[in-house]
C-alpha cells in the first residue's frame, strides 16, 4: 500500500478542497485539511468527486434530498501544486485565560500543546474568544444534547454538506481495492484535554477491553462485523491502526463518521482503566464498587467512562475527565443536578485560519429541566443563546417568533432527514405468547393503520404542516418507495374493522375486541414525556383505536424508563421519531431490525447482532432475508450498487410492515441569540448526521 499523505494550505483563501477520504490502496490522494464552517447541502455529487474544488461558505437556498455517498474504493487524482512561496510559520494564539497560564507557568505553551498539523478549518467569519453559551437538557437520558454539540470527534468525519468524508483525527486514510481492509493514520501530537498524548492505544484499549469484552459489550456492533464476525483490528505503529473485515464492508467509512462509532475515540486508556476490572487489584474494586452504590464493575465503568456503544452519560459524569473535545466537564451531570458545566480543552487541536485555538467560546451551561415548560420560558426570556431541541416544537413556533425582539434571538431553519414524525411500533417478539401473536399479524397492524385519523392529528398536533405517511424515505430521494410511503394511510373505520375481525372477531359487550383466551385485548404505548408532540399524538391514537375495539393506555415517562424497558423487550408498544429519511442506508432501523433502536423487535435485532445473546430470537424467513439483504448493501463497494440493494430490502419492507408511522415532517427551526455569529441560516437535521456538529460548532462567537 502506499501512504495516502495531506497536503497543506496554500493560503487562508483556499477553504476546501473535498476529496473523497476513501481510495483504492494504490493510490495516493490528498486530504482536506479546513472546513468550511456554514457550509449546507445544495446538491449531493453524481458521483464521487474526481478532481479537487473549493467550496463556498454560503448558506443554499434548497438543500438535496439526494442522500451522502461515499464510493468505498474510489480514485481520486490531485494534480501537483506550484511550489508557492512559503511565508513564515503562523504564529498560533490562544484564548486569554490560557495565555494567562502559559504566563504563570501552569500550562505549557500553545505550540506545544497543538499537534504538528492542527487541523485548520476555516470560521465563515474569524471569531473572537470569551462568552458563555447557555441551554438547556432534560434529566434523565439525554446525552444526545452534549454529544451533538461537543461529542461528535470521529477518525474521519461528515463535510458540513454532508455529502463527503473528511479527516478528523486521522489525517489520511487507505482503503483496499475490495474493502475489506481500512489504514488509520492518526494525527500526531494530539492530546487529550489533561495533556496525555491520544495514540493508537487508546484504540487498542477501546478494541481490547471495551469491544472484546463480554461483560460490557453484549452484542457486537453491527458496523464492526462482516459475515457474523467482529473485525480484526491491530496497532501497526503509535499512529497507525488497521481494520481488516472478513468480508467487504463499503459501509465502513460512512459508519465511522456517523454516531455508530462515538464510543471508538472517547475512551482514553490512562483514565479508563482505572475502573476496568482488568487493571484493578481485587479488593479496590470492591472498594470502589462499595462506596460508589454499584452492583458490578460494569456499572461503575460505564458511569465513568462510557457505555460500549458510545452512548449514556459517563463521558459528562466525572470533573475534568479526559476528553478530545472543544470542551470539558468542570461541573459534571449527576441524577440530581440542576446544571452542567464545560469549559474549553487547553489542548483542542484544531485552529482557525489565522492560528487561533479553537472553541472561542469560554464556557458552556446545560441548565437541566424535568419540563420542557420551564425551558420555553428560558428560552422567552433570552436565556438560552443556541438551542434546536426540546421546546422547538411546531405548537411553540408562534409564540417563540412573536417574542424574538424581547428575547433578542432569531430562528433558523431545520431541514428534516427523518422518515417519519412519529413511528408507533408495537412489539413483534412481546414475551407473552399472546400478544407476540396478535402484533404480528400484519392484518392486525394494518387495522390498526387504516384506524388513525392522520390529518386530523396533523391539524392538531402539527398546525397543519406535514402530510399523512409511513415511515419511509422522503419523496424525491433515490431511496422513495411509494408503497412504503403510502400504504395503509387512508382514515378508513370500516376498512380498520374489515382488518381486525380477520385477527380478533370477538367482542365483549363494551365493544373492546378479544382475545383468544377470551381476555380483552389491551396493551400500553410507551412515549417519552419529552416529546410532547409524540404525546399528544399516542393519546389521539388512543382514542382512534378505542373506536375499534382496542383498549389502549398512551403511558408518557422519562426516556431512560422506556429506553430500559425497550432495551430488555419488556414494551408493549412505542412511539418514536423516524429515522432514515434521506439515506436508510445509515440508519435502517425502521425498515429491518437492525439493532436495539428497532423496538418493534428487539429480539429479532438481538439475534443479527449477536444470536448468543439472552434476549437473542431467531426471526422469521421474511427478516432473516432482509437481514441476508442489508449484508448485501453491506459489502458493495460502488454507491450505485448500495442504492440499488438497498431499495430491494426496502420493497421487501414495504411488504412486511413491520412498524406505521403518521406523517411526514415538518421543515425544524431552532434558536439563535442575535449576537451569536458563524449560525448557519439553513442546518440539516440528523442523528446520523449530527446535528449541528459536523457545521462545527467550535467556531461559534459572539460578537
Amino acid at each position: 500500500m502506499s501512504r495516502h499523505t495531506s497536503y497543506r494550505i496554500i493560503s487562508a483563501l483556499i477553504l476546501l478542497t473535498l476529496v473523497l477520504g476513501a481510495c483504492k490502496s494504490t493510490s495516493t490522494t490528498s486530504a482536506p485539511t479546513s472546513v468550511p464552517a456554514t457550509a449546507v447541502p445544495t446538491e449531493a455529487p453524481k458521483a464521487a468527486p474526481t478532481e479537487a474544488k473549493v467550496e463556498s461558505t454560503e448558506a443554499p437556498k434548497a438543500v438535496s434530498t439526494e442522500a451522502p455517498k461515499v464510493e468505498p474504493t474510489a480514485t481520486t487524482k490531485v494534480e501537483p501544486t506550484p511550489e508557492p512561496t512559503v511565508p513564515p510559520a503562523p504564529k498560533y494564539s490562544e484564548a486569554p485565560a490560557l495565555a494567562d497560564q502559559v504566563k504563570a507557568s501552569t500550562l505549557p505553551p500553545v505550540e506545544e500543546r497543538l499537534p504538528q498539523d492542527p487541523l485548520v478549518v476555516a470560521a465563515t467569519e474569524v471569531g473572537v474568544y470569551g462568552g458563555t453559551w447557555r441551554m438547556g437538557m432534560r434529566g434523565g437520558t439525554d446525552d444526545p444534547s452534549f454529544y451533538r454539540i461537543l461529542g461528535y470527534e470521529p477518525l474521519v468525519a461528515w463535510s458540513p454538506n454532508w455529502d463527503t468524508i473528511i479527516p478528523n483525527l486521522a489525517e489520511s486514510w487507505e482503503v483496499s481495492d475490495d474493502a475489506t481492509q481500512y489504514t488509520f493514520h492518526l494525527r500526531k501530537g494530539v492530546k487529550w484535554s489533561d495533556g496525555e498524548p491520544y495514540t493508537a492505544d487508546d484504540l487498542v484499549f477501546w478494541y481490547e477491553d471495551v469491544i472484546k469484552n463480554p461483560d460490557l459489550t453484549k452484542s457486537t456492533p453491527g458496523w464492526l462485523q462482516t459475515g457474523g464476525e467482529l473485525v480484526k483490528f491491530e496497532k501497526l505503529d503509535d499512529f497507525t491502526v488497521k481494520f481488516t473485515f472478513k468480508l467487504p464492508n463499503g459501509l465502513f467509512l460512512q459508519n465511522v463518521a456517523s454516531p455508530d462509532s462515538r464510543s471508538l475515540t472517547i475512551v482514553p486508556k490512562h483514565f479508563a482503566e482505572q475502573y476496568h476490572v482488568k487493571y484493578v487489584e481485587a479488593s479496590k474494586m470492591e472498594k470502589m464498587l462499595s462506596d460508589g452504590g454499584y452492583a458490578a464493575w460494569t456499572d461503575l465503568f460505564i458511569a465513568k467512562v462510557v457505555q460500549a456503544d458510545g452512548g449514556g452519560m459517563g463521558p459528562y459524569n466525572v470533573a475534568g475527565r479526559p476528553t478530545l473535545s472543544a470542551w470539558m466537564v468542570e461541573e459534571p451531570f449527576s441524577g440530581n443536578a440542576t446544571q452542567v458545566t464545560l469549559v474549553r480543552n487547553p489542548y483542542y487541536w484544531k485552529v482557525d485560519q489565522t492560528g487561533q485555538q479553537y472553541p472561542y467560546i469560554d464556557k458552556l451551561v446545560y441548565g437541566v429541566y424535568q419540563d420542557v415548560p420551564s425551558m420555553l420560558l428560558k428560552a422567552l426570556n433570552g436565556e438560552i443563546d443556541f438551542q434546536m431541541r426540546h421546546f422547538n416544537t411546531l405548537a411553540n413556533k408562534a409564540v417563540l417568533y412573536d417574542n424574538m425582539q424581547t428575547g433578542n434571538y432569531h430562528l433558523f431553519k431545520l431541514t428534516q432527514a427523518g422518515s417519519n414524525s412519529n413511528v408507533i411500533m408495537l412489539n413483534l417478539t412481546h414475551k407473552d405468547p399472546a400478544l407476540r401473536e396478535i402484533f404480528q399479524n400484519k392484518d392486525f397492524r394494518i387495522g390498526l393503520s387504516y384506524a388513525i385519523n392522520r390529518q386530523e392529528i396533523i391539524n392538531t398536533v402539527y398546525v397543519t404542516v406535514g402530510k399523512p405517511s409511513q415511515p419511509a424515505p422522503v419523496e424525491g430521494s433515490v431511496f422513495y418507495n411509494e408503497q412504503l410511503a403510502t400504504q395503509y394511510i387512508e382514515y378508513d373505520v370500516a376498512k380498520a374493522n374489515e382488518y381486525l375481525d380477520k385477527v380478533l372477531p370477538n367482542k365483549n359487550a363494551d365493544g373492546m375486541r378479544l382475545r383468544s383466551d377470551g381476555q380483552v385485548l389491551t396493551f400500553v404505548i410507551e412515549i417519552a414525556n419529552a416529546n410532547t408532540d409524540q404525546v399528544d399524538v399516542g393519546n389521539m391514537i388512543a382514542k382512534y383505536w378505542k373506536a375499534v375495539g382496542i383498549q389502549v393506555e398512551a403511558k408518557s415517562e422519562d426516556r431512560s424508563l422506556m429506553y430500559e424497558r425497550k432495551n430488555n423487550n419488556d414494551l408493549d408498544a412505542m412511539i418514536w421519531g423516524g429515522e432514515g429519511g434521506m439515506n436508510p442506508i445509515l440508519d435502517p432501523r425502521n425498515y429491518f431490525p437492525n439493532g436495539n433502536e428497532s423496538g418493534y423487535a428487539v429480539a429479532w435485532a438481538a439475534w443479527y447482532t449477536n444470536p448468543a445473546d439472552p434476549l437473542a430470537e431467531e426471526p422469521p424467513a421474511e427478516i432473516k432475508a432482509m437481514i441476508d439483504k442489508f449484508n448485501e448493501v453491506k459489502t458493495a463497494t460502488t454507491w450505485d450498487k448500495q442504492v440499488a440493494l438497498m431499495n430491494e430490502l426496502l420493497q421487501m419492507a414495504a411488504d412486511f410492515f413491520p412498524c406505521m408511522g403518521i406523517s411526514t415532517n415538518a421543515p425544524g427551526y431552532g434558536i439563535a441569540k442575535n449576537n451569536m455569529h458563524n449560525v448557519p441560516e439553513v442546518i440539516i437535521n440528523s442523528w446520523s448526521y449530527p446535528t449541528p456538529a459536523p457545521i462545527n460548532v467550535f467556531t461559534f462567537f459572539f460578537k
